[in-house]
């Protein structure tokens, strides 16, 4: 092909350009005698360069502005709810893998209603967490500020944040003695 060979280095001859130009070997002579008459595809098309540098720092540091804006705006949506949390039940994080209900209950006591196990969504498997139903709010306060150990470990306690209307312990829900294993 006479366009795969790039020889005789002839350049764009438009003012502050120099971009190569491919020269086939028929026309290498007449480039060679008016190398003035070499132009580029996009001096052909009309481009012209930029007289200034972007100024790609500034525009990194704008577009990181809009972006803590527009999370803080994020934010400032989601403070504007008010949270709610339940006043019956409490998350227990850190619990060993061999816990049962009846473990959990001695720990936290006779308060103890149901208890929901969480699952991983993929496996189903039982990781660590549960949510507690208790049965009055007073015992849910007390039992957040005590500390509670399992197979003598200590279990983090938390509310539980009302994301929805949905009742994890309504009259579906079956109380199992011992976590899901999963898949």
């Amino acid at each position: 092909n006479k366009w795969t060979v790039y020889r005789g280095q002839f350049k764009c001859s438009s003012t502050l350009c120099g971009v190569p130009v491919i020269v086939c070997d028929s026309c290498a002579r007449t480039a060679t005698v008016k190398p003035q008459s070499l132009k580029c595809e996009l001096c052909q098309k009309g481009y012209r360069a930029p007289t200034e540098t972007p100024d790609l720092v500034g525009m990194k540091r704008k577009a990181d502005k809009l972006l803590v804006l527009g999370s803080s705006n994020e934010s400032e949506n989601a403070s504007k709810r008010p949270k709610t949390y339940y006043c019956d039940r409490v998350f227990l994080s850190r619990l060993p893998l061999t816990s049962t209900f009846t473990k959990v209950k001695e720990a936290i006591g006779p308060e103890l209603i149901s208890l929901k196990w969480l699952t991983d969504k993929t496996s189903g498997g039982f990781y660590g967490s549960a949510i507690a139903l208790l049965s009055s709010p007073e015992t849910t306060q007390e039992i957040i500020k005590k500390q509670i150990k399992v197979d003598k470990k200590k279990t983090k306690v938390a509310q539980v944040f009302m994301k929805d209307d949905t009742d994890m312990f309504d009259k579906l829900f079956e109380q199992t003695e011992f976590p899901p294993i999963g898949t």
